[in-house]
């Protein structure tokens, strides 16, 4: 059978199948990798990182300890496909600053991230987080 004629053959259907099998691959795919492509720039990405931990900047001499709510949070990123595939949200920076609070009764402050070059920050989610002081445990003593 001729090359033409092996092509032609019922060339609807396979192109069909074609147009199928590359839908299933990039729902795959974007399902794996939760990369969606942004409209606005291309070569673009967004990628989502949930549960990544927030940590509590203090002064070094400050030995109080904080319970910090929600203790995750929600972070979307943006940037060029190959860095943001390889970015790991041991790569993200999120923390809330207390190194010019005193008094922390009642204390919401706003969560800050700080991400790699050419990777802009989205969302935060959620933005905020509220600080409880914790009682020191009875074997720690401060000596001045």
């Amino acid at each position: 059978m001729p090359t033409r004629e092996a092509i032609l053959q019922n060339f609807w259907l396979k192109l069909f199948s074609l147009v199928l099998a590359t839908m299933i691959w990039f729902a795959i795919f974007g399902a794996q990798t939760n990369l969606r492509p942004e409209r606005a720039v291309l070569g673009n990405v967004t990628r989502k990182f949930e549960r990544v931990p927030v940590t509590v900047m203090k002064s070094a001499a400050d030995l109080r300890a904080f319970r910090v709510e929600p203790s995750t949070v929600e972070i979307t990123v943006s940037g060029p496909l190959a860095k943001v595939q390889a970015l790991t949200p041991g790569q993200l920076e999120v923390f809330i600053s207390l190194t010019d609070v005193n008094d922390t009764v009642g204390l919401t402050k706003k969560i800050l991230v700080h991400v790699p070059h050419d990777i802009a920050l989205l969302n935060v989610s959620p933005s905020e987080a509220s600080i409880t002081p914790m009682a020191p445990l009875p074997s720690q003593s401060v000596n001045p």
